[in-house]
């Protein structure tokens, strides 16, 4: 797909059983590379989750390349994917099953590109593995590899380095950085090499908060 890659959203609240976890949230952000940065507890997994319409919105709106997430969740979702830092995959898939699920889905093939991403990761004896199987590493690669089928405009990675060892690391830094060229990567990470690597420009969630 690619092309495009612009996130903004306004007015954002988010509340955990009555408490506040932020307000007023404002951000807009085209393609590059973005890394939320800020303490544990600060929001920055919820703010993923409702970007990528994995959580509901309680105030404000969210828009992918123009498009309403909440007026228009379907055709937002299609220009947008998400690596949660935990894995939502069944226990019972297969990685094959997953990519083969998400091509379909996105009405695209598994193309070169991805079939790269299996080699560069060292996933081919792993396709035909459950995911309740896998190591924690090898989950997000896998999840990483679905993600870019298709090349969605953005981008939204949840801790995306967790669990890989430094080849995996490097490897993913480097997908990012041509992924950033032409769409809109934001992940949120507490890894400072990693965040280096990727060429990412910090974004501090304490600043985003009187944004909207």
């Amino acid at each position: 797909m690619s092309g495009g890659g612009h996130l903004v959203c306004e007015g954002l609240l988010a509340s955990v059983r009555g408490r506040t976890i932020f307000d007023g949230l404002g951000l807009d952000l085209g393609p590059g590379v973005h890394a939320l940065r800020g303490e544990n507890g600060i929001g920055k997994s919820t703010l993923l989750r409702m970007l990528a319409g994995a959580q509901p919105i309680e105030a404000g709106r969210v828009l992918i390349d123009g498009i309403d997430l909440m007026q228009a969740p379907e055709d937002a979702r299609r220009r947008l994917a998400y690596v949660p830092d935990e894995s939502p995959v069944y226990p019972f898939m297969t990685g094959e099953d997953l990519l083969r699920f998400v091509a379909a889905a996105r009405r695209m093939a598994i193309g070169p590109d991805i079939r790269a991403m299996i080699g560069g990761f060292d996933l081919e004896r792993h396709l035909r593995t459950r995911f309740d199987a896998m190591s924690l590493g090898t989950r997000k690669k896998m999840l990483l590899c679905a993600a870019w089928i298709g090349a969605p405009p953005v981008l939204l990675l949840d801790e995306p380095s967790n669990g890989l060892d430094r080849a995996a690391r490097d490897d993913l830094a480097r997908l990012l950085r041509q992924a950033g060229r032409d769409r809109m990567v934001l992940y949120a990470s507490h890894d400072e090499d990693f965040i280096a690597a990727s060429d990412a420009a910090t974004i501090g969630m304490l600043s985003l908060f009187d944004a909207g």
